[in-house]
């Protein structure tokens, strides 16, 4: 991975993490905004960034880094993933907006196998969706992620969201 690639990793991350750091708090999941994007073909966490609050940088073992890294694999270009906070709410605008949605439960995952790999990837073994939404179980907490071929599709799709939203709907 050369330095140029790293450094536009880590500007369009900036920069897409600019336009939705200040979301709605009832959007945010407990550990705040975060995004993270891939270099062009990804074989590790040391080639994924990750931005969540001030922090960025490349290599950390994040639930992000491993869901593009299982992303990846299905689509290659599909290479920047964001979250926000899960609600039935929240998840029935993304359903309605999005419409290429997938979904898992955490708590039917094979013994033996993270869940998170597993639903991920089962999410998309027909085609890689706009939004996977994991719902609730008794050890992870509920998740909304997006997916997108860069930072700024995956932040466009959370402000979608959150116009959609109104104080009725939460």
């Amino acid at each position: 991975m050369s330095a140029a690639e790293q450094s536009q990793v880590l500007k369009a991350l900036q920069q897409a993490h600019g336009k939705v750091m200040n979301l709605s708090r009832y959007l945010q999941p407990s550990g705040g905004v975060s995004l993270a994007y891939a270099i062009k073909n990804p074989r590790d966490i040391k080639d994924v960034a990750v931005i969540r609050g001030t922090g960025i940088g490349f290599g950390t073992d994040d639930p992000l880094v491993r869901v593009l890294l299982t992303v990846t694999r299905f689509d290659p270009d599909c290479r920047a993933v964001g979250t926000i906070r899960y609600t039935e709410e929240i998840a029935q605008v993304v359903r309605e907006t999005i419409r290429d949605v997938a979904e898992y439960d955490p708590g039917k995952f094979p013994s033996g196998i993270i869940s998170m790999d597993w639903g991920i990837a089962s999410c998309c073994k027909d085609g890689v969706p706009l939004a996977i939404i994991s719902t609730e179980s008794k050890n992870t907490e509920p998740m909304i992620r997006f997916l997108g071929a860069n930072p700024e599709k995956v932040a466009n799709r959370m402000l979608i969201i959150s116009e959609r939203l109104t104080y009725t709907d939460i």
